[in-house]
């Protein structure tokens, strides 16, 4: 789990200057609940005490949640299930990439990957799918489930949309049911987003509304030569961190040593959030998401995450149970073996 630290001396130095800086904190770490191993994947929250800040819980989330049907689905389909059964089988961070679609009153967000179209079923002539319907199945989750919350991080996948249109289409549709959201830029306790939508937002606020969420940006990570520290901090707020590693353009090996470098090494806390994705496009000339996803998730589920540990937020290719319950289950204290009667 240390691969590049072990490999690298200068790695070992710059690891100690960022400890010493805060990133991992004081370094609690939390005691969630006993006993977890029956923890159901609809409502794992709620064995989360109230007060525990929303950076410091293992939270499993997908990587272009919306692209379970698209075209050419060879190099940009990432996902196998619809966002509610991602909901319904434990993911709690959604990476939601919009693109304007249409003019004028007409004019509405659908999702989006690079230049293919998310759509709601296998065929290409399916219709398009749109922030409205995955918003309706979102609300009915967490009303189904009201000790979740869900995370839901927005970027503008198209570079020609106008900013001030693509935030004004997002807020008409948070305003319909603004009373779901939490929309401040300080990360929260769970208790207080409790059934609720957090917003995590990836646009600039082009029309200055001052309530747009917590500010999830970062310098993208395109390089293809690995780097000693494959993570980069950013700033939520004033006084709120963010480290992401999220080198998309890595091969297989290299993207498994940067995961489980940063698995191994920044730790989650009450004030700083941590992205780890294991979502690559690989380093050659024909992406293949689902190939790498089997090899990289492969290497998660062997990988042990002990438990009453924060790993933040890890953030995976064709997300399945199994694959958020072994992210998930980390949050809670190992069972107890029982002793002989």
């Amino acid at each position: 789990m240390k691969r590049l630290f072990c490999k690298r001396l200068v790695s070992v130095v710059l690891l100690v200057a960022v400890v010493v800086t805060g990133c991992v904190g004081s370094g609690a770490i939390r005691a969630f609940a006993e006993g977890a191993e029956m923890v159901q994947t609809t409502e794992w929250m709620m064995n989360i005490p109230d007060d525990t800040s929303l950076s410091s819980i293992t939270i499993p989330g997908t990587h272009n949640s919306g692209s379970a049907h698209i075209f050419p689905g060879y190099f940009l389909q990432c996902q196998n299930l619809s966002i509610a059964d991602q909901l319904v089988r434990g993911y709690r961070y959604l990476d939601v990439r919009l693109g304007i679609d249409g003019r004028g009153k007409k004019a509405a967000l659908s999702f989006k990957h690079s230049i293919g179209d998310c759509r709601t079923k296998g065929s290409i002539f399916s219709k398009k799918l749109y922030l409205s319907q995955v918003l309706e199945q979102v609300y009915a989750f967490l009303e189904a489930h009201p000790s979740e919350t869900v995370i839901f991080c927005v970027k503008d996948e198209v570079a020609e949309d106008d900013p001030k249109e693509f935030e004004n289409l997002l807020f008409t549709e948070i305003n319909k049911h603004r009373g779901k959201w939490y929309l401040g830029d300080q990360i929260p306790s769970l208790g207080t987003v409790r059934g609720k939508v957090v917003l995590a937002s990836r646009f600039p606020d082009a029309n200055l509304y001052g309530a747009t969420g917590l500010k999830f940006d970062w310098e993208k990570q395109d390089n293809t030569d690995p780097v000693d520290l494959p993570y980069e901090i950013g700033s939520l707020n004033n006084t709120q961190k963010i480290w992401v590693q999220d080198r998309f353009r890595y091969n297989t090996e290299e993207k498994i040593d940067a995961v489980m470098d940063m698995i191994s090494n920044v730790q989650a806390d009450d004030s700083t959030f941590t992205l780890n994705f294991l979502s690559t496009v690989g380093d050659g000339w024909m992406p293949h998401p689902k190939h790498y996803a089997q090899i990289i998730n492969e290497e998660l589920l062997k990988t042990k995450l002990y438990p009453n540990t924060s790993y933040g937020v890890i953030v995976v290719d064709y997300g399945t149970k199994d694959i958020a319950q072994h992210i998930y289950m980390s949050n809670f204290k190992a069972q107890e073996p029982k002793g002989e009667e």
